[in-house]
């Protein structure tokens, strides 16, 4: 079950990797969980600016925002 769960998810990061590239952003990091995976990149395309919620991460020298969509079921962030 799990197995199964793991590979559904690569292939639902696989997919939206793809879809991000074909519109210019590049994935700089993939995290692949049981619930949901997770792309960063570097920049989004227009399509995913008006669908993002902003988040805000706090550390010891401060804070930084972070926006987040969602592609083929996959959480996109960026900084």
């Amino acid at each position: 079950m799990i197995t199964e769960r793991i590979a559904e998810h690569i292939c639902m990061a696989n997919a939206a990797r793809f879809w991000l590239q074909q519109r210019g952003s590049h994935v700089t990091e993939t995290r692949v969980w049981l619930r949901r995976p997770c792309l960063e990149i570097t920049c989004p395309p227009s399509e995913l600016i008006c669908k993002a919620d902003r988040l805000v991460e706090k550390c010891a020298t401060g804070t930084r925002s972070v926006w987040i969509a969602s592609v083929e079921g996959c959480h996109v962030i960026w900084r």
